[in-house]
């Protein structure tokens, strides 16, 4: 008999895996948020759905299996994080992930409190639960919607979600205690605010390190060094934790700790990653959706979809204004009403709302489903708007075009050579010849494929679209490899005039580069404007010649001697470029 339950229990876990995994196509079709498929997957399997009628009320081990998977999603987010940009929008995400918090919890709480027969008290703990925003609902929606942020907005949104549930887990510790009438002085409050940043960021820190040491000094099979990471991470987090710390915290610091090393290893890490995080996210979103009850939930339909009205168009609009618009002034208010629209709420709300059913708050049901109906209707309605909003607020850059596929070849510890693969996919690549492409000066055109065969990489050869052209270069490279077949004219076409903007050629590459988002490598950061020129045109430049970046081109105006004097910079996307000066 106990063979038969394993075997069922296999086979259904199997068969719902399954039907996630291909369900995930409807949301590209259909423009559906893929983790609202999965977690209706779960509901239409649970206790009122129309599959498997799986009763699953466990929420002992739904907390732990969420948390689990939190951290999994959280050490993934924390490997992609560049260090570089989060230094840049630090100061306003962990304002959004603090006293944003406490607005949003705070009026949202105000709204519960006129909407349900509440205390005041028990209202602020509804706004406290659904008061953080989730980073794995925001960037997986925004990654299948096909929509790419300014990178300053969409590092602001990653990082405050991140960072945000440190703020949102000590509301509802604190208000739960209030609720239970346990005693809970302003001193023990913060002490409990500070242990849980402070000791986050510190061992977040000391286990990044840790990792940065181990990896590179020992060889194993190149599958085994995510799992390596990953264990890292769990036992950060549960050192963290132990000890009054913010678990969630430090993880994703130790994978951005991890993920801003320049490391061999690293190429094998990202992938087994992202694969892992799939699977934490379909578990969490799948178990989620079990766990819940419809026709107990429809009782709070009606005053939960207000709520989720006050907090989507009230109170995080006034948090975010009031954290963002008077201290950075670099925010536009398309910017800002953007990422008041996009407070997507996900699984951190409905794994709050149970910390008052495994505590025995009264009429804990009330606090899930209504944190439930939060979650759906901000899933529903924010993230399936997320591509127009994002294009009517002109948020949204252009993306530049990845390779099909890459692989480092194993020559240097770090900065190594890597072969990527590039599919000639746009009209304006059409016919262009070889020798007109400029790439950095230490890569190479490895071969041209055409029909299934191979040509050989002459310069008077002219590329046809669905062509492939494999380049070696250095992984640090892999930017501008991109910029160069994302070209929408061919280079033999372009405009060539002054540029938009006069820049001296001794200026310094990396204020440019936050002035203007320009990408830069860690190599290319010490650089002046005029050695950026050398470098990416191979060689001594010459009046007229341009290069083309992400969304700029820059394009040499006036030389001295052998030496860059001026450079005209060209927003290639003007509607970009208009919002940023409004």
């Amino acid at each position: 008999m106990a063979n038969i339950d394993i075997n069922y229990v296999f086979f259904i876990g199997g068969l719902l895996l399954t039907i996630a995994i291909l369900a995930s196509k409807l949301s590209a079709v259909f423009g559906t948020p893929i983790l609202l498929l999965f977690l209706a997957i779960g509901m239409l399997s649970g206790e009122d759905g129309v599959f498997f009628h799986i009763v699953y009320n466990d929420y002992s081990s739904a907390y732990f299996i969420a948390n689990l998977m939190l951290a999994v999603i959280l050490l993934d987010g924390g490997l992609r994080t560049n260090f570089r940009t989060f230094r840049s929008v630090a100061s306003e995400s962990v304002l959004l992930a603090t006293i944003g918090v406490v607005f949003t919890s705070a009026i949202t709480g105000l709204g519960a409190y006129l909407l349900f027969d509440l205390t005041i008290v028990e209202a602020m703990l509804v706004g406290s639960i659904v008061g953080s925003t989730d980073a794995a609902a925001v960037f997986s929606l925004l990654g299948n919607g096909g929509v790419h942020l300014k990178e300053r907005i969409s590092s602001t949104l990653q990082i405050e979600s991140a960072t945000n549930d440190p703020m949102a887990i000590l509301l509802t510790v604190v208000l739960i205690s209030a609720v239970n009438q346990e005693a809970t002085g302003a001193a023990q409050i913060a002490m409990i605010f500070l242990s849980q940043f402070l000791i986050g960021i510190f061992l977040g820190v000391t286990f990044g390190f840790f990792a940065r040491l181990v990896i590179p000094m020992i060889n194993i099979s190149s599958g085994l060094y995510m799992l390596l990471v990953l264990g890292i991470g769990l036992c950060g987090f549960a050192v963290t934790a132990s000890l009054g710390g913010s678990g969630f915290l430090a993880i994703f610091i130790i994978g951005m700790v991890i993920g801003n090393q320049d490391i061999r290893p690293l190429s094998y890490i990202l992938p087994v990653g992202e694969g892992l995080t799939w699977l934490a996210q379909i578990t969490l979103f799948l178990l989620l959706g079990l766990l819940v009850t419809p026709h107990k939930m429809l009782e709070y339909a009606v005053p939960g979809i207000i709520l989720a009205l006050v907090l989507a168009f009230i109170a995080r609009p006034i948090a975010v204004f009031l954290c963002v618009k008077p201290f950075f002034k670099r925010y536009t208010n398309k910017e800002i009403a953007f990422m008041s629209w996009v407070g997507i709420r996900g699984s951190v709300p409905i794994v709050l709302a149970i910390y008052p059913v495994m505590k025995g708050v009264p009429d804990a049901q009330l606090y899930f489903n209504v944190a439930f109906i939060v979650v759906l209707f901000s899933l529903l309605v924010q993230g399936a708007s997320l591509v127009v909003s994002a294009k009517l607020f002109r948020v949204y850059a252009p993306a530049s075009d990845a390779p099909i596929n890459k692989s480092e070849l194993g020559i240097l510890v770090s900065d190594d050579f890597a072969l990527y693969n590039y599919e000639i996919k746009r009209q304006g690549m059409e016919g262009v010849s070889l020798r007109t492409l400029r790439f950095p000066k230490r890569s190479r055109i490895a071969a041209i494929f055409r029909d299934g065969h191979i040509l050989k990489a002459q310069g008077d050869l002219l590329l046809k679209r669905g062509d492939i052209v494999s380049v070696i270069g250095h992984s640090t490279d892999e930017v501008l490899f991109n910029s160069v077949f994302a070209q929408d004219k061919p280079p033999k076409y372009l405009e060539r005039y002054t540029g938009d903007i006069i820049l001296n050629g001794s200026e310094k590459m990396n204020e440019l580069s936050k002035a203007y988002g320009i990408e830069l490598t860690s190599f290319e950061e010490d650089m002046n404007l005029s050695e950026f020129m050398d470098y990416h045109i191979g060689g001594f430049a010459e009046t007229g010649e341009s290069i083309s970046l992400i969304d700029v081109r820059l394009t040499v105006v006036e030389m001295s001697g052998d030496k860059v004097n001026k450079v005209g910079l060209t927003k290639l996307v003007k509607e970009t470029y208009a919002n940023n000066h409004d």
